[in-house]
């Protein structure tokens, strides 16, 4: 599982499997390095961890046990030139919002018919 934080620009990755003794995620944001992204296990099995990715598009895998690959059944996927596939990830961060400023209107001064007939009057 991949979530993407717009606030904190955060790119957190979730994978359940609790046999695993090591998890390392590898992809075109770490240059393919087999050691640069490990995971950390909790006590339910389920390995996470946080990047910080600008915005764009990415490939990725997993690395189990240092020897088997393993990718992410959520995410999407396409072919690459090994005759297996890549996950894919989008990152993308709305844009800021603007701010807005109230434009102060001035009240038009409106006049009753009793007001006209005394200013007539006069």
């Amino acid at each position: 599982m991949i979530k993407v934080s717009p606030r904190t620009k955060k790119t957190s990755f979730q994978v359940s499997y609790p046999e695993a003794n090591s998890i390392t995620i590898v992809g075109d944001f770490n240059g393919w390095s087999g050691d640069a992204t490990p995971m950390k296990k909790n006590r339910s099995g389920v390995w996470k961890a946080d990047l910080v990715l600008e915005a764009g598009d990415y490939q990725f895998r997993y690395l189990v046990n240092n020897d088997q690959w393993m990718n992410d059944e959520e995410a999407p996927s396409v072919p690459n030139s090994f005759g297996t596939e890549n996950n894919v990830l989008r990152v993308e961060f709305p844009a800021p919002k603007k701010k807005t400023t109230a434009k102060k209107t001035t009240a038009k001064k409106t006049t009753t018919r009793k007001t006209a007939a005394k200013k007539s009057s006069k």
